[in-house]
């Protein structure tokens, strides 16, 4: 039925929004991005995220995009050195750079990211400033943090459409879905997965926020949405659902060119789930949510919860 559903819509293509008499959709996407598990109260694992992104359109319906990420962990208790069983101290800075393709019914993107970790990452230099600015405690464990050395990733991702999810009411409420899958290849992880994300509100921009610190998100849209109208204000709610398989992690099990003795040991098979809001108006999208991970090595004794806001601006 999805198959059938599919090859209809290809046979017969959606018009485009100029086509309905709408605002023709913005060519030019710049998005700052934060994620930290001290919005619940934690402050272990993985302790934070920052990611800067811009993306640009070359002609209809192709981009291409560069990032700044940033990621910290930590273990689950404060002390100077390693702690047995829990996750070691590990910083990673990237920029990347992408191309995207928008369709109607499939989307992907595709990121080349270079990198490096340890000290030259500065994750020990912005968790202090962070913590001294917020009058939080310190960790003192960063000088057995994951050795400096560069690092490759090419990480990709893939939207796919689900028609039958999609209605709208006569007040204007509007539904749709779409399932995505996620590979990563690389010195920092070999992985994937897939998962679904459902959506309600009110004129649905084409972003589907799944959770924007992964390589290879953009906050370009991969499903192009003609129902959407730039010059109205969006209002959404978002939900998904991910699960994946993880075959390497660097920030667990070290680097390819230094010996790490870990502290714990990889658990390969992971699901997260998230539930946030959004808000559009005036060419500036607002987002906000909460991630439910689940345990990332065989000794962790909690699963992850932390928050992502994000705001975007499209011109």
């Amino acid at each position: 039925m999805l198959v059938a559903s599919v090859a209809a819509d290809y046979t017969n293509p959606i018009p485009a929004a100029s086509e309905l008499g709408y605002r023709a959709e913005p060519k030019h996407h710049f998005r700052v991005e934060f994620e930290n598990d001290s919005a619940f109260g934690e402050d272990r694992n993985y302790s934070h995220g920052t990611r800067f992104d811009y993306a640009q359109q070359i002609v209809p319906d192709h981009y291409w995009g560069i990032s700044l990420t940033q990621n910290i962990y930590t273990p689950e208790t404060h002390t100077d050195g390693r702690v047995w069983g829990q996750h070691p101290y590990a910083g990673y800075l990237a920029i990347g750079g992408a191309y995207m393709y928008r369709g109607e019914c499939v989307g992907t993107s595709l990121e080349l990211q270079l990198g490096v970790t340890g000290k030259p990452s500065f994750a020990e230099n912005s968790q202090w400033l962070v913590h001294e600015l917020g009058k939080m405690k310190q960790w003192d464990g960063w000088g057995d943090q994951i050795p400096a050395e560069p690092t490759l990733q090419l990480s990709a991702r893939q939207d796919w459409r689900l028609p039958f999810c999609e209605s709208e009411s006569k007040g204007g409420f509007q539904t749709d879905g779409m399932i995505f899958t996620r590979e990563s290849l690389g010195t920092v992880a070999v992985s994937g997965g897939a998962g679904i994300v459902l959506r309600w509100g009110q004129n649905l921009p084409g972003a589907m926020q799944v959770t924007g610190s992964h390589a290879a998100d953009y906050s370009v849209g991969l499903l192009r949405k003609p129902s959407y109208d730039p010059a109205r204000m969006s209002w959404f709610v978002v939900g998904s659902v991910y699960g994946e398989y993880v075959a390497r992690d660097m920030f667990i099990e070290g680097g390819v060119f230094h010996d790490f003795e870990q502290t714990c040991s990889r658990k390969p098979w992971q699901a997260e789930m998230q539930l946030g809001v959004g808000l559009v108006y005036e060419g500036i999208q607002y987002y906000a949510g909460a991630v439910w991970h689940t345990v990332e090595y065989r000794t962790q004794d909690h699963h992850s919860l932390f928050g992502t806001f994000a705001i975007s601006w499209h011109w």
